[in-house]
């Protein structure tokens, strides 16, 4: 019976020194916030910011009202910043939440430890021209200020120690006047560490951006995506899913020390590509810049010098590697599937090695087959590109069939041979040699009606020099026109004849003919064969000429 009284005096104790202890934090607490907006009333708030920031940005600042709270901060809402006309927002933030340390504002001093900025708006434009409707902003030079004097009245000193922003639901979007430039739209939370040193110069440890959504108006398309980006002092990093179209695209990239030398290791990887519609996009883009270039838009030149300069700093150090993937892919009547792509740039060159692919046609050429090969190329304008490419690509084809070929219909009229027009074939073989602004060939395509092997060039401006054999089977050599009844083919010992073409003018507009050169070599070692037999099957009755009349003989006949 004692203990339990014991106990239970020493229970009343200690609720009696909790609620004591209670009690005085509450009015702590109390008293605290009384004296946090005594110094942190709204109307000092904003007598001690918005004059700072219109004379900062020169623009006019509002704020619909300021709050002080002791746990959650200092809460500023309806936060705009207008446009130069004073019109219309040109940045707007629903919520602005500074956070602070507590023991500083003992000693009078605002300390912010975290930054929340809570469905921040703004709009970028860009104007007839070229300027934007930040354009003043960027150009604007900060005021000469006099040394500060001693204050006569004690203020509220502002220190920013903070390591955190955080941006939750931010708007982004660009409009273009001239529509030269896609319109955007972006949606978007990111979280941003750093600080800002003694000398004012802000300090970025770590952004990260979470692309809820963005939305791009390019021509009569729309381009949709989603994903992640990460950056340090070193590196950036990306994970971004692409809509393009029905197509969707996942990109994965990181750049390491990417402001001074850098590294870029990109994978990119598509189920489907409309390769038609990416090719638009990026001419739209060439014609532009041609556009902006013919036209003439001011700039400043001497600010313009040091940014190219600097770019092009950069862009030498510039590394790049990775692989392009596409399971399947679309290109005017082309199907590629199975597209695998490595590449290496540095140096100002583009090495791709390997690339692989599987093509399937369905146009004027119909064939199955694959594609691999090397390649590699500088510059970046076309016709750069076109005097350093360099590559090695072998084709093979499965069984298909030819049509509406202007080639082979000249063939066709040259022969006499209807089925050669439009013909079917068993299987392929072509090398590729790219090198002197020109694509050298050397291929066989047959059938159990022909063989056609070419050997030549086509260069960039489609102009063909391709000398081609073709032998034809006896069921075709039949539908020889009378132009070769007095020309002696070479003939096999199946009946197959061979006839040498040389294939000249354009791919739009080819020129076949008979290859007379080719016709005398290949006619020379048959017709001399075939005399050396002549002689071989004379009797023993006959009279043989010697050795020597023999050989004279075969070089006049010959020749």
């Amino acid at each position: 019976m004692v203990l339990f009284q014991r106990r239970k005096t020493r229970m009343r104790r200690v609720t009696k020194i909790s609620l004591i202890v209670i009690g005085i934090l509450v009015i702590l607490a109390i008293g605290f916030n009384m004296f946090i907006k005594a110094y942190l009333s709204s109307d000092r708030l904003k007598a001690m910011i918005l004059p700072k920031a219109e004379t900062l940005t020169g623009r006019k600042v509002n704020v619909d009202q300021i709050k002080v709270s002791l746990f959650k901060g200092i809460v500023a809402k309806g936060l705009t910043i207008k446009e130069k006309d004073a019109k219309r927002d040109f940045l707007n933030i629903r919520e602005l939440v500074l956070s602070y340390r507590l023991l500083p504002l003992l000693k009078k001093q605002l300390v912010l430890s975290k930054i929340l900025v809570a469905s921040p708006s703004i709009t970028i434009q860009r104007y007839v021209g070229g300027r934007y409707n930040f354009s003043d902003l960027m150009e604007r030079k900060p005021k000469e200020t006099p040394k500060p004097s001693p204050p006569k009245s004690k203020g509220l000193p502002l220190s920013i120690a903070t390591d955190r922003l955080f941006i939750r639901d931010g708007r982004f979007t660009f409009l273009d006047e001239e529509k030269r430039l896609p319109d955007m739209a972006m949606l978007l939370d990111a979280e941003l560490k750093g600080g800002v040193g003694k000398d004012g110069t802000p300090r970025m440890e770590l952004v990260r951006i979470f692309l809820k959504e963005m939305k791009v108006n390019l021509k009569d398309m729309v381009v949709n995506g989603l994903g992640k980006i990460e950056m340090d002092s070193k590196a950036l990093r990306a994970n971004l899913q692409t809509r393009i179209g029905g197509d969707s695209i996942d990109l994965s990239a990181t750049i390491n020390d990417y402001l001074t030398a850098p590294n870029v290791i990109m994978n990119l990887h598509a189920k489907t590509l409309d390769l038609k519609k990416l090719a638009t996009l990026t001419s739209g883009k060439k014609v532009a810049e041609r556009e902006l270039k013919r036209e003439g838009v001011p700039k400043k030149e001497k600010e313009e010098g040091r940014i190219e300069k600097a770019k092009g700093e950069v862009f030498k150090k510039l590394k790049a590697s990775g692989q392009i993937a596409v399971d399947r892919a679309n290109y005017l009547g082309y199907g590629f599937k199975e597209f695998r792509v490595n590449f290496q740039y540095g140096k100002g060159v583009m090495r791709v090695e390997p690339f692989d692919l599987k093509f399937s046609v369905r146009d004027s050429f119909m064939a199955d087959g694959s594609l691999n090969g090397n390649l590699q190329f500088a510059g970046e304008e076309p016709s750069a590109i076109q005097k350093t490419l360099r590559g090695k690509a072998v084709a093979q084809l499965g069984r298909g069939a030819i049509k509406e070929s202007k080639i082979f219909e000249a063939i066709s009229i040259l022969t006499g041979i209807e089925e050669l027009k439009n013909p079917g074939f068993d299987q392929g073989l072509f090398h590729f040699d790219m090198r002197e602004e020109k694509v050298f060939v050397d291929g066989l395509l047959q059938s159990s009606l022909f063989k056609i092997s070419p050997k030549g060039w086509m260069d960039f401006e489609k102009r063909l020099d391709i000398p081609t054999e073709l032998k034809i089977s006896p069921k075709l050599t039949r539908g020889l026109g009378k132009k070769f009844a007095s020309i002696k083919l070479l003939e096999d010992e199946q009946g197959w004849k061979t006839i040498p073409l040389k294939i000249k003018g354009t791919a739009e507009d080819p020129k076949v003919g008979l290859d007379e050169e080719a016709l005398v070599k290949q006619l020379g070692p048959s017709l001399k064969k075939g005399l050396e037999k002549f002689f071989e099957k004379k009797t023993p009755d006959e009279k043989k000429p010697s050795k020597k009349k023999e050989k004279g003989l075969l070089e006049e006949l010959l020749k």
